[in-house]
């Protein structure tokens, strides 16, 4: 039996609300989403025939270090941090699940946390979020991978059995990313705490699962579901170009991790992307892409809302999050 079978989801939208406690102000870049309360643990949108949702796993304050961002000192972050109305010692983080329900199948865009404790208490609440949105589990067919970090593949395995959750459905995991996390050596690589051992996991389980499947370059991976190199935060990240009825909606996976609802400056050399300067290459890339072919755009880690539009600012941009 199926982990999704063991974990009946039986969990309304009122008891997945009151399971988040979802109701801390947070403040937006732009002044008609100031102080908005997030209330709920999706949010869903609509491009041409097709719906997305954004599905919350699990949130955390990460505690400010020196370091945190390579090539800017931490009274720089700090000062960014109070201007967008947060406190100058943590930076919030979200993880967030993308869906898309295509006609008569729900798609997932990564699988989250699988409340994993290395993210810490309170992640892994996919399924609850689901349900608050009206989607079945039991109607996942596919899955897009847009990496292979633990908080994006952990809610496809059991913690204890490594058993699938989700055994029938179509794994979709980018080439390079795969070969690079089964490469020879590189269990000996230290890529910090939260990577610790995960090389190891993936080659247990992702890599000799059936159901997985690769591709290379940018493919149209579903019927207007596009593939978008993203390299940098992971050595074979991609983004996926949702297209239909004209409108265009990136998803952007974890091109930048510091939600831009604080800044959207591209430089930053954020020291969880395994290889900075490249990352900071992709984001500019993406950004600059958003802006000219005017994209909706989301990421995984961004606050809630996760969706809106960027401008650019001079050498930064501006996000303007959807209401």
């Amino acid at each position: 039996m199926s982990d999704i079978s063991r974990r009946a989801v039986t969990l309304g939208a009122a008891g997945a609300y009151a399971a988040f406690g979802l109701d801390k102000p947070i403040t937006f870049v732009d002044a008609a989403h100031a102080q908005q309360s997030v209330t709920q643990p999706f949010r869903k949108y609509k491009v041409g025939d097709i719906e997305i949702f954004s599905l919350i796993d699990g949130m955390r304050d990460v505690p400010l270090r020196e370091g945190m961002v390579r090539n800017v000192s931490v009274e720089q972050v700090k000062t960014v941090l109070r201007g967008a109305g947060f406190p100058d010692n943590q930076a919030p983080l979200r993880f967030i699940v993308m869906a898309l329900k295509l006609r008569d199948q729900v798609v997932l865009i990564d699988s989250g946390t699988g409340g994993h404790p290395i993210y810490g208490e309170g992640n892994g609440r996919l399924f609850e979020s689901m349900a608050a949105a009206g989607l079945d589990p039991k109607a996942v067919k596919t899955i897009l991978i847009s990496h292979l970090h633990g908080d994006h593949i952990y809610g496809l395995m059991n913690n204890e059995s490594d058993a699938q959750v989700f055994p029938d459905a179509d794994i979709v995991v980018p080439a390079a990313e795969l070969k690079w996390w089964t490469h020879p050596g590189v269990e000996s690589i230290d890529l910090g705490p939260t990577r610790k051992g995960l090389a190891q996991r993936i080659q247990a389980t992702v890599a000799t699962w059936k159901n997985v499947r690769t591709f290379e370059g940018e493919p149209e991976l579903l019927p207007g579901v596009h593939a978008v190199q993203a390299p940098g935060h992971s050595p074979g990240m991609v983004a996926h170009l949702v297209t239909s009825g004209g409108e265009q909606f990136l998803i952007s996976a974890d091109v930048v991790n510091l939600a831009p609802h604080i800044s959207t400056n591209p430089e930053w050399q954020l020291a969880i992307d395994q290889d900075p300067q490249m990352a900071v290459e992709t984001r500019r890339k993406i950004f600059d892409r958003a802006v000219a072919d005017k994209l909706t755009i989301s990421g995984t880690h961004w606050l809630m809302p996760n969706v809106g539009t960027l401008a650019k600012d001079g050498n930064r941009y501006v996000f303007v999050a959807e209401g």
